[in-house]
């Protein structure tokens, strides 16, 4: 009998492990709770525009994994090049930081604090071997506290909604470009050639939108004959001795059973957790509530200009703007927007039901458009129409002693010889979407050899502390 494996998760993750599973001829099913496949990675479609969760794009060193979306995705890919800007104080400064735009277009007396606090910090940091503990650690360590103060604290608080000090470092390290004041001066008199290390710049990207690509997926998985059950949300995991037998799922207020031989989980570790329900302990459940997520809405406006502006992305730095992150889909595919128009898209990070996610569509519009302005984009008198999106699990909060919490979740679902946790959600890792699609394939490789003793070596792929998306296959 063939095996009957189930994938918890449709998102790039779990439509990657169960892509792959289908090839062999395993019978394959995706509970996936949403309407439509995708996760943190789905595409709306409204009059003409098309809008994104987020900012993604497709990038990865793996030759393997990018023949393989290439050659699914055909003539439907585009290539396309990142250009990213830092919006403060009515200045635009280059993404990743550079200390020479910095210091060419801050005043002088700011020059001297970023200068002189950056030499204090690094010269401190060899001699007392300073320890990062938190994000803001790692960040003054190795910026000093004045750039910290301006770019990076505001910033950060407004995207995870705590001080950068109960931040864990851990991310840090693969996500933050260091500033090298002594490479820019060897640059600038001409003692060095060559780049310095940076974002690779080049992306592939779906003409309609990055959901096309897992659109593409469910596709081939169902003509493989595999089965995509939509608006299915795990209850329960039924398991005797230390192997899962089957889940129960509720799909428009029926509850359903599935049999299994084995499992991949995408959805979020804590969800994953709660579904055993019989078999948690007092100290499992404080783990497990231990763990949060930070929640994200996005506001998406069409727009009746034929431009806004010729950035991919726009970060917000200050605190008094509501948004984090500013988007012109048309910038990734210029299918995103009817001709001689186009759209922007406000990431506003929150807590599920706060303030900011209760708030009403009509609100939020006119706060984000006074914001706007603030920042130089006036674009009031030209909207044509607007609507919200939002998603739960946006970012897992890495507290400072989040990764304990972890691995104490990682270690109870251990037990389980037949179940794999992989992904963003799956993890509780900030990994991008190459890395989520990476994991499920792996885990799916694993399940097919039996090389279930491997789990860890899945859920912690690409977590050297080295900076990450530096080399990337393009066209």
């Amino acid at each position: 009998m063939k095996k009957k494996i189930l994938v918890l998760g449709g998102g790039p993750c779990g439509l990657s492990a169960a892509w792959e599973i289908s090839k062999y001829g395993y019978d394959v099913a995706v509970v996936e709770k949403e309407s439509k496949v995708g996760g943190l990675c789905i595409t709306n479609e409204y009059k003409g525009f098309r809008f994104d969760l987020g900012g993604h794009r497709f990038i990865s060193k793996n030759k393997e994994l990018v023949g393989n979306v290439c050659k699914m995705m055909g003539k439907e890919l585009l290539t396309a090049n990142r250009k990213s800007v830092i919006l403060l104080q009515g200045k635009t400064f280059e993404y990743p930081l550079s200390a020479k735009d910095i210091f060419l277009k801050m005043d002088l007396w700011t020059n001297l604090k970023a200068f002189t606090s950056y030499l204090i910090s690094t010269v401190s940091r060899i001699i007392f071997r300073k320890k990062d503990i938190s994000f803001e650690d790692w960040i003054v360590n190795r910026f000093g506290r004045a750039l910290y103060n301006l770019f990076f604290g505001p910033y950060t608080e407004k995207l995870w909604g705590i001080s950068p000090k109960f931040i864990s470092s851990d991310w840090a390290s693969q996500r933050i470009s260091l500033l090298n004041l002594k490479e820019v001066l060897f640059r600038l008199f001409k003692l060095r050639k060559g780049t310095p290390r940076t974002y690779a710049k080049g992306y592939f990207y779906p003409k309609k939108g990055i959901g096309q690509m897992f659109d593409v997926m469910s596709e081939d998985i169902s003509k493989m004959g595999g089965n995509i059950i939509l608006n299915a949300s795990v209850s329960s995991i039924q398991v005797n001795n230390n192997t899962i037998e089957s889940i129960c799922y509720n799909q428009h207020g029926i509850t359903k059973r599935i049999d299994c031989d084995a499992i991949v989980s995408t959805i979020p570790l804590t969800d994953l957790v709660k579904a055993f329900p019989g078999y948690l302990t007092r100290d499992i459940i404080n783990h497990t509530s231990a763990l949060k997520f930070r929640s994200v809405r996005f506001l998406n406006i069409l727009v009746d200009l034929p431009d806004i502006s010729d950035n991919t992305w726009m970060y917000v730095s200050e605190g008094k703007y509501i948004m984090t992150r500013i988007q012109e889909p048309k910038r990734r595919s210029p299918f995103s927007a009817p001709e001689g128009k186009t759209s922007i898209m406000l990431e506003i990070p929150c807590n599920e039901n706060d303030e900011i996610w209760n708030c009403s569509e009509e609100s939020l519009l006119k706060r984000s458009l006074a914001d706007l302005k603030g920042l130089g984009i006036d674009i009031q008198d030209f909207v044509i129409d607007y609507f919200t999106t939002s998603v739960v699990h946006g970012y897992p909060v890495y507290s400072l002693d989040y990764a304990m919490h972890r691995q104490k979740l990682f270690d109870f679902l251990g037990q389980y010889d037949n179940l794999i946790t992989c992904g963003r959600q799956g993890t509780f890792r900030y990994i991008f979407m190459d890395t989520a699609m990476e994991m499920g394939i792996t885990a799916a490789q694993n399940l097919i050899l039996d090389n279930l003793d491997k789990k860890a070596d899945v859920q912690f792929m690409r977590s050297e502390e080295e900076l990450i998306e530096t080399t990337s296959v393009t066209a």
